[in-house]
């Protein structure tokens, strides 16, 4: 018997240090998208240059922009941007499964399963960020072998449920940080509320890049991003069928699976797209009829083109439109339909909403974020690093399995 077990034990070493370690999940560039995103005019980066007096992070996650455009991928990328505006004292990488090895917006992407690239940035890097719940043992590994301070980004109820146990990691010391996407969300955990190294950053929209000129703007849609089980897709559906005087349009999203129909003529859907300012150029409702939403960026962007709101009342949704929506509670689809026909009847109510709507989007300005998440990263996250070590070839072999 333990002759069985010390072979179980060899074959089980054999495949952690041999064994092909690709992940089931992979960006997938077709040739169409390649086309509509100018993926050949983007620098390709072949060095990996000193960080000099630079703060070097490191994020690592399951998807990123512009292949997968969700709420967490845009708002790590806003950041990502904003830091890169300053590239004497930051430096961004990204590592994520198939990513191309190219630089966009200033960011310098790789694929995550290239070993021997993504060990050298790791080595170079001072700090690491994840917004992947699905990566969260992996990072916490990370940070107790290597001694870098790790930043989990939380955006969903379903991270927040799927932490089991205690929350921190207590052999990484002071060095584990947590960024919720707002207050609601924070304190769904009572324990984390008064928690010295957890911060809240709302997803950041700047209504200038969302904002459509008025004479561009063709309006004629209900529009829906992201038509899941948890975003409304089956309600889009219902509400097409109960007004087939609106005509509604359905964003097919980068996750989970879509619930769609070709039976209804007032009903077409689109696939998600890097340029959402055409599809808000044509919405004239948006709606979120949402089962969980922590904050609402979608609502914002909608907002900052003066779009009236529909959504349900979320915590995370009542925070982040607090007066500028209207609440419908998801369950009850004839409150849905009476408040869209009331704005398609009624002009002035219409307009009424509009100027509320781009008011909020005009005040969520998210400059002083940014300025508040420089300080922070300068300030405490980066004097928590501690001496750590390399990882062993083992070890490399454990992770992102």
């Amino acid at each position: 018997m333990p002759y069985i077990w010390l072979i179980l034990i060899g074959v089980v070493a054999i495949l952690l240090l041999f064994g092909d370690t690709r992940a089931r999940h992979s960006i997938l560039i077709t040739p169409e998208k390649s086309a509509a995103l100018s993926y050949a005019k983007w620098p390709m980066w072949k060095e990996i240059e000193p960080a000099d007096n630079r703060i070097r992070m490191l994020w690592i996650d399951q998807d990123y922009v512009p292949f997968v455009n969700a709420g967490s991928e845009i708002c790590s990328h806003q950041f990502n941007k904003h830091f890169m505006k300053k590239p004497y004292k930051y430096d961004i990488w990204k590592a994520v499964p198939g990513y191309p090895q190219r630089t966009y917006d200033g960011i310098r992407c790789f694929d995550l399963y290239d070993k021997s690239l993504f060990y050298k940035v790791l080595n170079s890097s001072h700090i690491l960020h994840s917004h992947s719940g699905a990566y969260r043992s992996n990072m916490l590994f990370l940070s107790r072998i290597t001694g870098k301070p790790f930043v989990g980004w939380v955006h969903t109820d379903r991270y927040v449920r799927g932490v089991e146990g205690a929350w921190n990691d207590r052999r990484l010391g002071n060095r584990q940080w947590t960024v919720f996407n707002s207050v609601s969300l924070r304190e769904s955990r009572p324990e984390l509320k008064d928690h010295d190294r957890t911060e809240i950053f709302f997803p950041t929209v700047d209504f200038h890049d969302y904002a459509v000129d008025k004479k561009e703007r063709k309006p004629m849609y209900v529009t829906l991003s992201n038509v899941n089980e948890n975003k409304g897709g089956h309600i889009l559906i219902q509400l097409a069928k109960a007004l087939p005087e609106i005509e509604f349009l359905g964003i097919l999203g980068g996750y989970r699976k879509q619930i769609s129909t070709d039976t209804l003529p007032n009903l077409r859907y689109k696939s998600h797209t890097a340029q959402i300012k055409d599809i808000y150029a044509q919405t004239w409702v948006q709606i979120m009829p949402s089962k969980e939403e922590t904050w609402g960026r979608t609502a914002v962007e909608a907002m900052s083109s003066g779009i009236p709101v529909v959504v349900s009342p979320t915590p995370g949704l009542r925070e982040c439109c607090q007066e500028a929506a209207i609440y419908c509670d998801r369950g009850d689809l004839e409150a849905w339909v009476q408040t869209l026909r009331q704005l398609k009847k009624d002009q002035s109510f219409y307009n009424q909403r509009s100027a509320i709507a781009l008011e909020r989007a005009r005040a969520l300005d998210p400059l002083p974020d940014f300025h508040r998440m420089e300080e922070w990263i300068e300030k405490r996250v980066f004097p928590s690093a501690v001496k750590g070590r390399s990882l062993t070839e083992l070890e490399k072999n454990l992770l992102f399995r």
